[in-house]
């Protein structure tokens, strides 16, 4: 009986050798997988495109030339930056959001729409999906759009003259408003005539929005 339980245990201690040999080179190479941990837009004079600069391991490292924001996104993995590239819009004001792989190098365009990017959100599901909320605003009657991206396969979602009123879980709420409302002094609070309600994993299931190149844009 004492030379079977010896035996016993010396399998488990070789099993247990070998679950460790492999899991610990796994998780050095998870762990030591490039993450950005600073970004940075070097505007030039009198331009509103700049070189966009990232940082990996302390070390600067310039990844475009045309580039206005900027935002970390799956835990340094990526970045997503917004550029001059988009759907046209008025003026030409429309922008772009590119997605750039840390790991690979690759740059990837996940929208192109006719108006200016302001902000970014990454949001992650309650089913480990990753959304991206975007809001966009014109140059012109200074409106206020909105967008959620997939960020691995492009622009699902989008409402006009909108505004993200709040998130909570897997849900946005929307507020909408006229066209009289956009140009209100900031000191008058204007309600939305209309709110919608949107599941972020019924968005992410959506097709891809492909916008024509347009001069004069969807304002």
């Amino acid at each position: 009986m004492k030379n079977s339980k010896r035996i016993d245990l010396m399998l488990v201690l070789v099993v247990f050798s070998m679950v460790s040999a492999l899991y610990v080179p796994a998780l050095n190479a998870q762990t030591s997988q490039p993450r950005v941990t600073k970004v940075r837009v070097d505007m030039r004079d009198q331009d509103i495109y700049g070189s966009l600069f990232v940082t990996i391991a302390e070390n600067e490292k310039k990844v475009s030339d045309q580039a206005r924001q900027a935002w970390i996104i799956n835990g340094g993995r990526h970045v997503v930056y917004s550029s001059s590239d988009g759907a046209g819009g008025y003026e030409n004001e429309g922008q772009s959001l590119h997605l750039y792989d840390v790991d690979t190098g690759n740059h990837k365009r996940i929208m192109s729409e006719y108006f200016m990017v302001d902000t970014v959100k990454e949001v992650v599901t309650s089913n480990r999906k990753r959304a991206l909320l975007v809001t966009m605003e014109d140059g012109g009657l200074g409106a206020s759009y909105v967008a959620v991206v997939d960020p691995w396969r492009g622009e699902v979602f989008f409402r006009r003259w909108a505004r993200i009123l709040s998130h909570k879980g897997d849900t946005i709420l929307l507020g909408f408003y006229r066209e009289r409302d956009w140009g209100v002094e900031p000191s008058r609070k204007v309600r939305p005539y209309k709110r919608e309600r949107h599941d972020l994993k019924s968005l992410l299931r959506r097709r891809v929005i492909v916008n024509k190149r347009d001069s004069m844009g969807g304002a």
